[in-house]
């Protein structure tokens, strides 16, 4: 009776997580989605397997991620074609799954069913999420989180069961998370701090014999590491700026800490040194922002303050707490040193460390009562977050530009072929904060939307200068302001 009690509590969670994301059903591609449509194109099956070479990247691609990103562009375009609704639908099918190993690792690392259930629920409602559903470029994190989580659970229960093919499941799903997204490289210390944490719950295995166990995943690592190195390379830009200062680090993992617990994305941008609040934030989104701040001070503050008033404090919790800690900061290390690059949904994975922690704290209150008004406050707190972010977050306003340029073009098209089109910036922009041409480019990843859209049928060119056999077209009329 309690394992059909349970898949009706986690058929639930996913269908409230649902009705959260579903506007994501009906959001276009922008951005890196074109040149990843571009690049994931297969006519055959040799050019299916050219995915999956480690020798040289796709259409130059400079990452090694044919899982998450050729074959899941591949899989949605052979699907439904250029209409985003199969991309949607594999992104949601691999969430659930993830919520699903939340529920299977917490309870295994708990033994507790409700924690569990409690974890899963905490994740599947988390405003982090926004990017992973609303943008198929983020697929990449859901990959990579169902591998990772998969190859954690299994090599637990090894840990606690010594099946061979428990470990060698572990093995094939690190080589997988490899292929979704390099951050899985931290898998192995994340295995470590799963064994020393089996062994206080005196079923571990002994040192030397897990040594040589974790050794096959860091001789993995280390080939990982020599393709990186000498073919890939690694990613460039102005925000990949590597900054190992302790105040950075330190401020970044603060950042992170926040967005765990359901704060917008968009504060990062309107909070200065010394917490200074940008006026801006409440001149324009105060009847948004107060609310979320309201539900923010009482959610944490009654959290904290209702767990050391409940002393549960002991040697059991303290283990747990550090666990889930060291779970939050060892899966931010890949991205923890770039201050210029934070983005909510790198938290896939150190969510889990949050949610289990705050499921755990939660739990043992033993209050029904307060449990209830702690998990109502995370919820409307994230459905709030959510509003804010559909409103004013990059993904959702670059697919509705994107949109807008695939509707003109679908009924001016014709008219345009053998044509070069110059967008450009009118007198009247000068007066905005950026260039409407500019953001047009990223939004439409410079030529790879027309790529992807009129293959050989349209030349376009940014801010160029307008001849004999060009048409020039007010960026600004597409950006919607």
């Amino acid at each position: 009776m309690r394992i059909f009690k349970s898949i009706h509590y986690l058929f639930l969670t996913f269908l409230i997580s649902l009705l959260l994301f579903y506007p994501a059903f009906s959001t276009f591609f922008t951005n890196d989605d074109f040149f990843h449509l571009a690049i994931s194109k297969a006519q055959n099956l040799k050019d299916f397997l050219s995915f999956f070479n480690l020798l040289s990247s796709s259409g130059g691609f400079p990452n090694y991620r044919p899982l998450s990103v050729q074959v899941y562009y591949f899989l949605g375009r052979t699907i439904s074609g250029l209409e985003p609704i199969s991309y949607r639908l594999i992104s949601f099918a691999v969430f659930f799954l993830i919520i699903y190993l939340v529920y299977l690792l917490v309870k295994r690392l708990t033994k507790s069913e409700t924690i569990s259930l409690l974890s899963a629920f905490l994740y599947a409602t988390s405003a982090t999420h926004f990017a992973h559903l609303y943008y198929a470029g983020a697929f990449q994190e859901l990959s990579l989180a169902l591998f990772f989580l998969a190859a954690s659970i299994y090599f637990f229960d090894f840990l606690q069961k010594t099946r061979l093919n428990y470990y060698l499941i572990s093995i094939a799903a690190f080589i997988l998370a490899l292929m979704s997204k390099e951050t899985a490289v931290v898998l192995p210390f994340i295995l470590t701090l799963l064994f020393f944490y089996s062994r206080n719950q005196k079923a571990g295995l002994p040192v030397k014999r897990f040594a040589g166990l974790i050794m096959p995943y860091f001789l993995i690592l280390s080939g990982y590491f020599y393709l990186r190195v000498f073919h890939y390379g690694f990613a460039t830009g102005d925000s990949y700026i590597w900054d190992f200062s302790i105040k950075r680090v330190v401020n970044t993992l603060g950042w992170y800490g926040l967005w765990s617990f359901n704060l917008p994305e968009m504060l990062v941008d309107f909070v200065g040194p010394g917490l200074h609040l940008n006026p801006n934030l409440f001149k324009f989104w105060s009847s948004q922002i107060i609310p979320i701040f309201i539900l923010f001070v009482v959610e944490t503050v009654s959290i904290f303050f209702l767990t050391f008033k409940s002393k549960i404090l002991n040697r059991k919790s303290t283990i747990l707490i550090l666990f889930c800690v060291a779970w939050f900061i060892i899966t931010l290390v890949p991205v923890l040193f770039l201050p210029l690059h934070k983005f909510t949904f790198y938290l896939t994975l150190p969510l889990v460390g949050v949610v289990m922690l705050v499921g755990y704290l939660i739990i043992n209150l033993k209050s029904r009562i307060i449990n209830l008004f702690l998990i109502t406050i995370w919820l409307l707190l994230s459905i709030l977050t959510l509003r804010l972010t559909y409103q004013t977050n990059w993904i959702t306003q670059g697919a509705k530009t994107a949109k807008n340029v695939y509707v003109y073009f679908q009924t001016n098209a014709e008219n345009y072929k053998g044509k070069t089109i110059v967008f450009y910036d009118t007198k009247d922009d000068s007066t905005l904060p950026w260039s409407p041409t500019q953001v047009l480019k990223d939004v439409l990843s410079n030529n790879n939307f027309f790529k992807v859209f009129y293959p050989g049928g349209i030349s376009v060119v940014y801010g160029g200068k307008v001849g004999s056999n060009t048409i020039a077209i007010p960026s600004r009329q597409f950006l919607g302001y």
